[in-house]
């Protein structure tokens, strides 16, 4: 018996043991599956992190020796620090590695968030004059792209006060113009959820694929 087909036999056994909450909700076999993964997912995380870290990032720079070794200092303190959240009496210790983890998270999000969805959402919406020398189908595509993202925008004013005369028009052009950018985020979710729904369900299939796939190998195997 290969290796890969020993390999094959434990994932169909573990997706049949997933597929089981499914008919029976949670139970044993489930949660030996699921707690399978998890053991399997932290200790491939903590050997990247050995393996990486310490054998390629720490331990060189302390065998080089000179001023370099200074830099690590910091990463070090802060890993030390994190170690004692496992404590309850000196988790407070551990407070500031994860503030730091916190910030540090919260930054790359926000820029993650800037440079690849809102400013090249800005950038669509480029200059008519672009989208005129690409015919009429351009004009138009960007004609949608522009008031989707401006409707979008305004979906999320809360803050206006109906009052009479113009200030009250302007609110409910804005209300009205915010009404036409929710219908424009529904169909951003619908599309999202859609596209999650064929990649689940993508999954599923080669998933079952897989597990017919090895009882019928195994099924060769015994002469069948």
């Amino acid at each position: 018996m290969t290796s890969d087909l020993i390999g094959g036999i434990v994932g169909a056994a573990l997706t049949v043991l997933i597929l089981s909450y499914v008919l029976f909700g949670d139970n044993p076999l489930y949660r030996l599956a699921l707690y399978t993964l998890i053991g399997a997912s932290v200790g491939y995380v903590v050997a990247i992190v050995v393996g990486t870290v310490v054998f390629r990032v720490a331990l060189p720079s302390l065998q080089q020796g000179g001023a370099r070794p200074y830099s690590l200092l910091v990463p070090v303190v802060l890993g030390i620090l994190l170690l004692f959240k496992g404590f309850p009496r000196w988790s407070a210790l551990g407070n500031i590695s994860t503030g730091f983890l916190v910030g540090v998270g919260a930054a790359v999000a926000m820029g993650g968030a800037l440079l690849g969805t809102i400013i090249p959402q800005v950038g669509a919406t480029g200059p008519i004059s672009e989208w005129a020398r690409g015919g009429a189908s351009a004009l138009g595509n960007g004609l949608i792209v522009l008031l989707g993202t401006v409707c979008a925008l305004l979906a999320f004013t809360f803050t206006l006060r109906r009052r009479s005369g113009l200030s009250g028009m302007g609110a409910s052009i804005v209300g009205f113009l915010g009404q036409i950018g929710r219908l424009f985020l529904l169909s951003a979710f619908g599309a999202v959820f859609a596209g999650t729904l064929i990649a689940a369900l993508t999954v599923l299939v080669r998933r079952v694929y897989a597990v017919v796939d090895v009882v019928l190998e195994v099924w060769r195997l015994f002469g069948g």
